[in-house]
């Protein structure tokens, strides 16, 4: 028998409660202190000290600071015998730092200039390098970063990501600097092509079509745009200019089959490049080049691996592109000269990562963005009468995983799995959590856009999912399927897209949530702007319980004993929500409590004993309350700081708790020294 002392006992809580700091709170700097303060106090436990110490590079890692490699280094060299945490440590170094430092160009530099949760890379960087224009989703407005004094304004002030849903996309600032052109979503399949100027924030309209999604991509000069159009009915692109003066287009290129393209304009503005999935090659990306007089296009980047558009460097005649075909993200180069590729592609940096075009500036700097999304999914114990969640004491699941959802019998979780590099990166996965096995379900769906629903008798799980062959079928919305948890096979209830009632013409997904009558012989279906429907799956009879105009996403819930419905509803003419309750057969419904703090309901369950409900609100992190069943006043019961969690699932004896935490972060780089760089590497050439 091993003995753990006291020492070994203190070691590892203080480990536990950095790590909580870390993953939980996201306080990264306290987190360091702690863990900095373990491996003072207890240098004889190595195998938690090397983990310690793994951790501080983490955190760095996450602030962005060189220290990470220091410490990465600290654990390989110091801990050789803790061979599972130096294993992950020369990962990540190897992340960090690829190769060997000699096989890195001395004179590139790469620097962070911005990281932040609420932003995205689907922006642009001014001709000059003094902005960034970027969407800020708190709302989903184009606003700015001012590069120099680090300086956000937003510009448009007019997004509503809540119950109208509008916000815009892709923002381009013009080359003089002084205008953004974007896109701005509608509901019903439409974006218009608006415009804005930065000084005087006062944007209008330059196109807009019913059932057509217009994106702009790059400013040709101050009075004409290069434009993605995007046709939702025939589901066709097309790389097109449109004159502002005149607000006409001129189609350039056609895509049949649906493909979303880089795109980059020739400082000269004669050139287009583009890539393109090569269904020759599997869908990996080719680059070609589009003259704007009309002449043939010209292939200039071929391989069986990736490639993707960076941009031409101003003043010169090469031309930036990553590719794949190492096996890693690099950063390669190839002079085009009067619009014909000239010499050998040239690889001048290792190991870049899968990152997207910002914009090059008139000096050469190439800004590029990417972002990181993961979720990490905890167990921890609850007491589902107080709703007190001993988060610091529970334990982590291995992978990016969410929806998680027990089974009956409180055996297994199920959960969609993020795995970014896989072609169908959303996935269903079942996990025995005596033995830790995992097993993957549903392999002919290409993704699964719901949270996994146990039956009563905990054989199958109830699904919206994707088909791989039928994912690119015009006007195909996925499908309600059961999975055999035994076999992993799927068989289809029902598809949206043929439904009997009307389904909502608005690109927005049709379903709200779903769920399993307590006999497990039909299913519920919560319609996001219409309807609650019974559907019997014997017969295949449908029996409309409730209409609303507008309910809430993720709130439906049939109580443990099977007698009651719960869900979320806007109240009407109110920027507010409530929790409803009906008869499982429909009836005279109970409104429970509204929203607290917020507009909408994120989600709602019900304790296992049936006493209380519990709803979560994202309001600088998300908030976790608890309220009787019979009513009365909402208590906070939990919070976590600024990480959205989006799903909770109560173990069924309602002493432990599943949830997940989101974190998304978006960076925003800059290549520097990059032209005298492609110097240096003509000068060795010659």
């Amino acid at each position: 028998m091993i003995m753990v002392t006291g020492q070994e006992q203190q070691a590892e809580k203080l480990l536990s409660k950095a790590i909580y700091e870390e993953e939980v709170n996201g306080e990264l700097d306290e987190a360091i202190k702690t863990y900095q303060l373990i491996v003072k106090q207890y240098p004889e436990n190595r195998k938690v000290a090397a983990k310690a110490y793994y951790h501080i590079g983490m955190c760095y890692e996450k602030l962005g600071k060189e220290e990470a490699m220091r410490a990465y280094r600290q654990v390989i060299q110091n801990y050789g015998e803790q061979k599972e945490i130096v294993a992950k440590a020369q990962g990540r170094l190897s992340i960090l730092q690829p190769g060997k430092l000699a096989e890195k160009p001395d004179g590139i530099r790469i620097r962070q200039i911005w990281k932040s949760p609420y932003t995205d890379y689907l922006g642009s960087v001014s001709f000059d390098g003094s902005l960034h224009a970027y969407i800020f989703w708190g709302e989903g407005d184009v606003a700015v970063h001012y590069l120099i004094t680090g300086e956000n304004k937003v510009l448009t002030n007019e997004a509503d990501l809540g119950d109208s849903t509008h916000f815009a996309e892709t923002p381009v600032i013009s080359k003089n600097g002084k205008q953004i052109a974007y896109s701005w979503w509608n509901p019903y399949n439409t974006n218009d092509l608006r415009i804005i100027d930065v000084d005087n924030p006062s944007s209008r309209l330059l196109y807009k079509n019913k059932g057509e999604e217009v994106y702009p991509v790059a400013w040709l000069s101050d009075h004409e745009l290069i434009a993605a159009r995007y046709n939702t009915n025939n589901r066709t692109v097309k790389i097109t200019s449109f004159n502002i003066l005149d607000g006409t287009f001129l189609d350039l290129k056609t895509f049949e089959d649906f493909n979303w393209s880089q795109l980059a304009c020739s400082p000269d503005e004669k050139y287009i490049a583009y890539d393109f999935a090569n269904e020759n090659k599997g869908g990996n990306f080719d680059i070609n080049i589009l003259p704007m007089d009309g002449s043939s296009e010209i292939s200039i980047v071929e391989h069986p691996a990736n490639d993707r558009v960076l941009g031409w460097v101003p003043g010169r005649k090469e031309f930036l592109f990553i590719s794949d075909r190492s096996g890693f993200w690099d950063l390669w180069a190839i002079t085009i000269d009067d619009g014909k590729p000239s010499g050998p592609v040239k690889r001048i940096y290792n190991d870049i990562g899968k990152v997207k075009p910002v914009g090059i500036t008139q000096n050469g700097d190439c800004y590029i963005g990417f972002s990181r999304h993961k979720f990490n999914t905890y167990i921890a114990p609850f007491n589902a009468q107080t709703g007190n969640i001993k988060a610091a004491s529970g334990k982590t699941l291995k992978g990016s995983n969410f929806w998680v959802n027990w089974s009956p019998d409180g055996q297994f979780l199920a959960y969609v799995k993020l795995e970014t590099n896989d072609d169908n990166p959303y996935q269903l996965f079942v996990q025995d959590l005596k033995t830790g096995k995992e097993r993957k379900l549903a392999e002919n769906l290409s993704r699964t856009s719901s949270s996994p629903y146990w039956s009563p008798d905990g054989n199958k799980i109830l699904v919206v999912g994707h088909e791989k062959s039928k994912f690119k079928t015009i006007g195909y919305k996925g499908a309600v399927y059961q999975v055999n948890v035994k076999t992993g096979e799927t068989d289809q209830i029902l598809a949206l897209s043929d439904y009997k009632y009307d389904v909502p013409e608005d690109d927005a997904f049709p379903l709200s949530d779903l769920g399993w009558s307590s006999d497990g012989r039909s299913i519920y279906l919560l319609f996001f702007k219409d309807r609650l429907i019974k559907h019997d799956l014997e017969t295949g009879e449908d029996k409309i319980l409730y209409n609303h105009t507008d309910f809430n996403r993720g709130t439906l819930g049939l109580s443990p004993d099977g007698k009651n419905l719960l869900f979320g509803r806007r109240i009407e003419g109110e920027e507010k929500s409530c929790l409803v309750i009906i008869p499982a057969e429909g009836g005279k419904e109970n409104e429970l409590c509204t929203t607290q703090e917020t507009d909408n309901f994120d989600r709602a369950l019900w304790s296992p004993d049936g006493r209380y409900i519990y709803f979560t609100e994202r309001s600088e992190g998300t908030n976790l309350w608890q309220i009787p069943t019979e009513g009365g006043k909402p208590r906070k019961v939990w919070h976590s700081d600024n990480h959205r969690v989006p799903i909770f699932s109560i173990h069924p004896d309602g002493d432990q708790i599943a949830f997940s935490i989101h974190e998304g972060t978006t960076e925003v780089k800059v290549i520097e020294n990059l032209v005298q760089e492609l110097e240096r590497i003509d000068n060795m050439s010659k």
